[in-house]
C-alpha cells in the first residue's frame, strides 16, 4: 500500500508541472529550494514518512532541473527550454528509468487536465526575500464544466527564460517564478510547495546531462514494470 501510494506520488510530481516564468533584469542562474508539506490526514503514517520533504530547482542556460528524494530513491526532471522537451529520471528501488516527452506529448497530457485560467489579485507578501503577488487559479473540468479554484504566489524579481513554464498545464500563464503553490496528487490529498531559499550560483552544464545507467522507456511501460515489482 505504501509503495503504491508513493509510486503514484512520483508520477504526480514528475509529470505534472515545472515552475514559472519571468521577464527582466540579469538572467538568473542558481537554485530554488522548496519545502514540501502534505494535507494527508487519511494516509498511513509510514507512507507520509517516505514522501519527499524538499524539492530543488536548478536553473542554467536554457535548461532547468527539478530534484526530489523519496523513500524509494532520487527522482529528477530535466527541461530543455529550446527544444521544449522534458526527460524524467527515476531511481526506483534500485532500478533506473528515463522517460523523454516531446512538446507534442506534453500538449496531449494537457488535454487530460482541467482547463485553467489565472487571475492576479491585489494581495502581496514576501517569500524567501522576494516580493510576491497572489494569483487565483480557476480549473474547469473538461467533461462536466464544474470549476474549482486554488491560490498561489509568484514573483517577477527572478529573471529566467520565458519558456521555463512551457510544460505546466496549470501555471503556464503565470509571468513569474512560483514561490508558493499546491499540487493535487489525484489520490485524495494535496502537496504544498513553499520556496525557502533562492541562491545565485554557477550551475554546471553536467547538472543537466543524462546520467548513465538509465533504461529508456515509456510512461505506460513503466507502470507495467512497477506493477510487477
Amino acid at each position: 500500500m505504501k509503495r503504491k501510494i508513493l509510486l503514484l506520488l512520483v508520477f504526480a510530481t514528475i509529470f505534472a508541472s515545472n515552475n514559472a516564468l519571468a521577464a527582466k533584469k540579469k538572467p538568473f542562474k542558481g537554485k530554488v529550494t522548496y519545502q514540501i508539506s502534505y494535507d494527508a490526514k487519511d494516509l498511513p503514517e509510514g507512507a507520509v514518512q517516505m514522501m519527499p520533504k524538499t524539492m530543488t530547482m536548478y536553473v542554467g542556460d536554457n535548461k532547468t532541473k527539478t530534484v526530489l528524494f523519496t523513500g524509494m530513491g532520487k527522482q529528477s526532471v530535466v527541461f530543455d527550454l529550446n527544444e521544449k522537451t522534458k526527460t524524467a529520471f527515476m531511481d526506483i528501488m534500485g532500478r533506473k528509468f528515463a522517460i523523454k516527452s516531446s512538446y507534442e506529448d506534453i500538449q496531449k497530457e494537457f488535454l487530460k487536465e482541467p482547463e485553467s485560467s489565472i487571475e492576479i489579485l491585489d494581495e502581496t507578501k514576501d517569500i524567501a526575500g522576494f516580493p510576491c503577488k497572489k494569483i487565483k487559479v480557476i480549473l474547469k473540468n473538461r467533461s462536466t464544466g464544474d470549476t474549482t479554484q486554488n491560490y498561489a504566489w509568484f514573483t517577477t524579481e527572478i529573471n529566467v527564460n520565458p519558456e521555463i513554464n512551457f510544460s505546466d498545464a496549470f501555471f503556464y500563464q503565470v509571468n513569474g517564478v512560483l514561490m508558493e503553490y499546491q499540487l493535487d496528487t489525484g489520490q485524495g490529498f494535496m502537496m504544498s510547495f513553499l520556496a525557502t531559499e533562492v541562491v545565485k550560483e554557477k550551475v554546471s552544464t553536467k547538472e543537466f546531462e543524462a546520467p548513465e545507467g538509465y533504461e529508456i522507456t515509456t510512461r505506460e511501460n513503466l507502470m507495467k514494470i512497477l506493477g510487477g515489482m
